[in-house]
């Protein structure tokens, strides 16, 4: 449970996010830091406010000149301060101040000398300024950049934040995305009806449930496919077996009964013979009707009585196999018994499997060598039992069986117990190998 909510899809996106805002918030920082220190560097550092200063002290000498501006009407120095919102201007004369740049845009009309000492202002920003009436007066004038180079600072932070948490959770998301991607295209091969094609599963969260969930019905949709194309096989074949073998009987038959009908036979005992005759063919039509209603149970999926019981699997299939020993035994045929103690029940429909057994009965009849013996064996192995049937076939024998109807009926019958049923041939020699699975405990 604990591994599952680890590597759920949800908690995986959880994390990238907290790592990406993670990272974000270090970008964010280290670009503040480093954006501080080259601002006081430059922007807010002496050196550049010094600079700007000595620039506009010349641009102020210059106006001085042009405005013919003297000691008696330094209230034209309003117009030049009032342009330049981030300069502050301070002149002095003697030891008294003389002017100071508006406040707020506003000019200082009451200007309290009281308040001010040349002393305190910073020597670095001292200049001489020449007035028109060749006065020379001392300026102090001050550059403040303000606070937008700050905020455009904290601004420019803020995007290089927002790119490192888009890169970094890009990155973190990307082999999901790219997951999903190779999804889709694997449901349009998959629409288009390449059902061979297998889809990719990864991980171990809600995406990877979803492609096995996916993949899962893959499989199922070419099993009922190849279910359907068996039936359809099961079907033509049956229908072009039964007309084969229904032809034979039912041609004899009319030909006995046309002779019997106008008594074209020699006398008494030739008629019995021939309605003799015509018994047998009708019982050989009548099983192959028999053979024709076996075949929904060969194919069918869910047998009507599928109902299991809970048996000691040795004393069972002892019963079944000696049993049937005996039974071919008193048809003139040589049965060799080779039974191994099992350990352990075994879950089973004992109607369902009686018709197994009578029907792998029904074969060694038909086609056992009785020159040969018949080797009946069960044994375990592992956690199933093992049941083997071999026999010798008989070379002159006719296969009526053609549609091999019964062994189809057995297969279906051991695979609805979870067993196998296999068939083997070779060398005139036919092997049946059954294997069931015991109950643990």
């Amino acid at each position: 449970m604990n591994k599952h909510i680890l590597k759920s899809l949800k908690l995986q996106l959880f994390f990238a996010v907290i790592i990406s805002l993670a990272t974000a918030a270090l970008a964010f920082g280290i670009s503040f830091f480093l954006g501080d220190i080259l601002l006081d560097k430059t922007v807010y550092g002496y050196a550049f406010s010094k600079g700007i200063s000595d620039k506009q002290f010349d641009i102020l000498q210059e106006y001085v000149e042009e405005e013919q501006i003297s000691l008696n009407n330094l209230k034209k120095l309003n117009i030049w301060c009032s342009q330049r919102r981030k300069t502050y201007l301070t002149i002095y004369s003697g030891d008294s101040i003389v002017y100071e740049s508006p406040l707020g845009g506003k000019p200082n009309k009451n200007l309290d000398t009281s308040n001010y000492d040349q002393n305190l202002e910073d020597p670095d920003y001292k200049y001489t300024l020449t007035l028109a009436d060749g006065l020379e007066v001392h300026a102090f004038l001050y550059n403040h950049p303000g606070s937008v180079f700050y905020f455009g600072m904290i601004g420019l932070s803020g995007i290089l934040a927002f790119i490192a948490f888009s890169f970094c959770f890009i990155i973190l998301v990307n082999k999901k995305i790219s997951y999903i991607t190779l999804l889709q295209k694997e449901l349009e091969i998959l629409s288009g009806g390449q059902l061979e094609y297998s889809v990719t599963i990864e991980g171990k969260d809600e995406l990877s449930e979803l492609a096995r969930g996916i993949d899962q019905m893959r499989c199922s949709i070419i099993k009922h496919q190849e279910a359907e194309k068996q039936m359809r096989t099961a079907n033509s074949e049956l229908i072009t077996a039964m007309s084969h073998d229904l032809r034979t009987p039912l041609t004899s038959l009319l030909a006995y009964l046309e002779i019997v009908d106008r008594k074209k036979y020699a006398d008494e005992e030739q008629m019995q013979n021939l309605i003799h005759k015509s018994v047998g063919q009708t019982m050989r039509i009548k099983s192959m009707a028999d053979t024709l209603f076996e075949y929904f149970l060969a194919y069918s999926t869910e047998p009507e009585n599928s109902e299991m019981i809970k048996i000691e699997a040795d004393q069972l299939f002892l019963q079944i196999l000696d049993d049937y020993a005996a039974s071919l035994e008193n048809q003139d045929l040589t049965v060799e018994r080779n039974f191994s103690s099992v350990s352990g029940k075994i879950s089973v429909n004992t109607e369902l499997l009686q018709r197994t057994f009578d029907n792998l009965y029904s074969n060694l009849l038909k086609y056992a060598d009785p020159n040969y013996p018949i080797c009946l064996s069960y044994k375990q192995r592992e956690n199933n039992i093992v049941l083997t049937i071999t026999n010798k076939i008989k070379i002159s024998q006719e296969k009526q069986d053609s549609t091999h109807i019964g062994l189809n009926i057995c297969r279906n019958i051991i695979n609805l117990h979870k067993g196998s049923f296999n068939i083997s041939g070779s060398d005139g020699t036919f092997s049946v190998v059954i294997e069931l699975p015991l109950l643990n405990g």
